[in-house]
């Protein structure tokens, strides 16, 4: 059984989709997100050794953490310790299995700092070779698309993207590479939501400063994840 189903799917423009995943069992959310973290048969596709032990050393490190002082805290209830990490992981899983885009291992696991990464939190590419960022975002009490966005074109601003490009690269195409050093580059904004109503949500999402400054990219993809 999947972690999550759709429930909404609507392309706002030719290029922006938003899309709203419900978790299927609320209880088992985060055994299902720890099991997807936790599964790191990726690490055998790399050739060559010492990248294997690179990212076989640094998986570990970020697994045993989560499990140690994130996943048996938790009491299954989504918190705010374990909601970002469950918007990252659902929302990355979504991308990678409603759009067969390219399936990178969460930042966590593959970023030179383990634990609270200062960076995108996760990454995929989409069919057309161009690299994705994406943020996660969870509050407790409102819907979360302002902080998603509002972080991006941030980190944007900074040249978060270029920074993390180094931290990726095992993962990506030459062309994708080119493509993001050419200005080439896309955004995935993923935001836990709460009992809105979708029209509601991407209506607000519309009137947004912050989307509206990134629709310049070539791929835009919002992420609602109901927790």
């Amino acid at each position: 059984m999947s972690a999550y189903r759709v429930i909404d799917r609507i392309q706002i423009e030719p290029h922006i989709l938003f899309i709203r995943i419900e978790p299927t069992d609320i209880k088992i959310t985060l055994g299902d997100v720890f099991k997807s973290l936790s599964d790191i048969a990726w690490i055998s596709g790399f050739d060559k050794r010492y990248i294997q032990d690179y990212f076989q050393v640094r998986a570990e490190e970020t697994i045993n953490y989560i499990a140690n002082n994130i996943i048996t805290q938790s009491d299954d209830k989504i918190t705010s310790d374990t909601g970002e990490l469950v918007v990252s992981e659902l929302s990355r899983l979504t991308v990678i299995n409603e759009m067969s885009y390219l399936d990178i291992p969460l930042a966590e696991l593959i970023k030179s700092q383990a634990v609270g990464n200062d960076g995108f939190d996760f990454f995929s590419k989409n069919l057309n070779k161009v690299i994705l960022f994406g943020e996660a975002k969870f509050n407790s009490r409102q819907n979360a698309y302002g902080a998603a966005f509002e972080q991006i074109e941030r980190f944007e601003r900074i040249k978060q993207d270029v920074s993390d490009i180094k931290e990726i690269a095992e993962f990506c195409c030459e062309d994708s590479l080119n493509n993001h050093t050419s200005g080439k580059k896309g955004f995935i904004a993923s935001f836990a939501s709460k009992s809105t109503s979708t029209t509601t949500i991407v209506n607000g999402i519309k009137r947004n400063t912050h989307y509206n400054n990134l629709k310049k990219c070539e791929e835009l993809i919002c992420v609602a994840v109901n927790v």
